[in-house]
C-alpha cells in the first residue's frame, strides 16, 4: 500500500470516528491519534468536564490550538465532532491529509450515543439531529463520505482502503 497521507475522520459524536480510526491505523500500518483524547490529556479532564468548567469556546481554541500539531503523513486521525466546524478548521485539515466523513443518521446516532453518556453537548434526545442539522453542510466538504448505518466497522475500513488505494 502506498498511502503516505494522513487520513482525517470526521463526523458526528457516535459516528465512530475513535473506533475506526485505531481499526484503520492498525490495517495501514499508521500512527493513531485523537484530538479529544489529546485535549483531555493536556486539561488533565475529560471534554465534559472541559465544557462545563470552561465553555464551548474555550474547548474550540484548543482544538485550533492543536491544528499546526497534527501530522500530514502515515496518521490516521480521529477529530472531535465541532473540530471541522470552527475556526476554519476544515479547510486546514482538508491540506493536512484525505478527510473522511463518517455519514450517520440521527436515528443510528442516538442509539449508540445515549443522554447520560457523558457528551457534553448532548442535552436531550433532539439534540443529535439540531446539531448533525447544522453540522452537515460542513461535514459535506470532506474528500469522501461513507455512510456508516447498518455496518460493521470491519466494513467501514475495508470502504474507505477501496477508496484511498
Amino acid at each position: 500500500m502506498s498511502i503516505q497521507n494522513s487520513i482525517i475522520l470526521i463526523g458526528m459524536m457516535g459516528a465512530g470516528k475513535t473506533t475506526i480510526g485505531r481499526l484503520l491505523s492498525t490495517e495501514l500500518n499508521f500512527d493513531f491519534l485523537d484530538t479529544d483524547k489529546i485535549i483531555e490529556l493536556k486539561e488533565q479532564m475529560s471534554c465534559k468536564e472541559i465544557f462545563k468548567k470552561n465553555g464551548e469556546n474555550y474547548f474550540r481554541t484548543m482544538e485550533m490550538q492543536l491544528l499546526p500539531s497534527l501530522k500530514n503523513t502515515n496518521t490516521v486521525i480521529a477529530t472531535g465532532g465541532g473540530f471541522p466546524i470552527y475556526n476554519d478548521n476544515f479547510k486546514k485539515l482538508n491540506l493536512i491529509g484525505t478527510t473522511i466523513y463518517l455519514k450517520t443518521s440521527a436515528a443510528e446516532l442516538n442509539r449508540r450515543t445515549k443522554i447520560e453518556s457523558g457528551r457534553p453537548l448532548i442535552k436531550n434526545k433532539d439534540s443529535i439531529g439540531e446539531i448533525l442539522d447544522f453540522r452537515n453542510s460542513a461535514y459535506q466538504k470532506a474528500h469522501f463520505t461513507i455512510t456508516t448505518d447498518f455496518k460493521s466497522p470491519q466494513e467501514i475500513v475495508a470502504t474507505i482502503i477501496s477508496i484511498i488505494e
